[in-house]
């Protein structure tokens, strides 16, 4: 039997990085959504604080422009949905983590 006290589950900073803190007055999540939607799938990102994802998604949907638009399109849609639910954390007064996705809040 072993006598070391167990270890604590990794913070969301350990799994998802930095930890963004909500914002006064929060973002509208809605707003949000529209910006990655319809710019590039990145402004909505660089509002709420999560910079690197937000360049990681204008990369994205700027490379697939060379497919007629349609990844393009798809990276929009999933930054759009990405960052209304994290928009929707902050706005909870819940910290995110950098590169937290979806409803990925551990």
């Amino acid at each position: 039997m072993s006598d070391s006290a167990p270890t604590p589950p990794p913070s969301p900073a350990a799994s998802g990085g930095e930890l963004i803190y909500p914002q006064q007055p929060p973002k509208d999540p809605t707003i949000i959504l529209v910006l990655n939607l319809l710019v590039g799938g990145c402004l909505g990102y660089f509002m709420i604080g999560q910079k690197m994802k937000g360049i990681i998604a204008v990369i994205a949907w700027g490379l697939g422009l060379f497919s007629c638009g349609i990844v393009s399109g798809l990276v929009a849609i999933v930054a759009a949905i990405d960052g209304y639910l994290q928009a929707q954390h902050l706005k909870a007064n819940m910290p995110v983590a950098q590169w937290t996705f979806f409803n990925d809040h551990r």
